[in-house]
């Protein structure tokens, strides 16, 4: 049986180290950066949501959900055995869109802001904006 890894918040530092690298990018301002632990989802994983100026094109998901990806250990975040790193990516428009039809992955968010299990890793005043409107 593999060993449980607790990743929230034990993941704290590597995740604000890697949203920094984010907000270092020119793709597109980085407005809210959230590390997270949704309460119906594998524990071994580590997950961030980050809402970014320009991503996908400023488009809005046809089949109502936010774009999710992951990976396992690399140089900038190396991670145990078993774990990945979740990421939830948007864009400010999508994530109205989102909150106002309460896709799945704003529910996950609320869930994890409720439960406390919900850390702002960055925000500016937009950002700030969007995250008090996912409640």
């Amino acid at each position: 049986m593999p060993v449980a890894t607790a990743t929230y918040p034990e993941f704290e530092a590597q995740v604000r180290d890697l949203v920094e690298q984010h907000r270092k990018l020119k793709d597109g301002r980085l407005r809210l950066a959230v590390y997270f632990a949704p309460p119906r989802r594998a524990r071994r994983d580590i997950f961030v949501f980050e809402v970014i100026d320009g991503f996908g094109g400023d488009g809005i998901a046809a089949e109502d959900k936010l774009f999710e990806f992951g990976y396992g250990s690399t140089p900038g975040l190396p991670l145990p055995a078993g774990v990945s790193l979740r990421m939830v990516l948007t864009n400010p428009a999508e994530i109205l869109r989102a909150i106002n039809k309460n896709w799945k992955g704003v529910q996950e968010l609320r869930a994890a802001r409720k439960a406390d299990q919900a850390i702002v890793i960055h925000a500016d005043a937009l950002g700030k904006r969007l995250w008090t409107k996912i409640r």
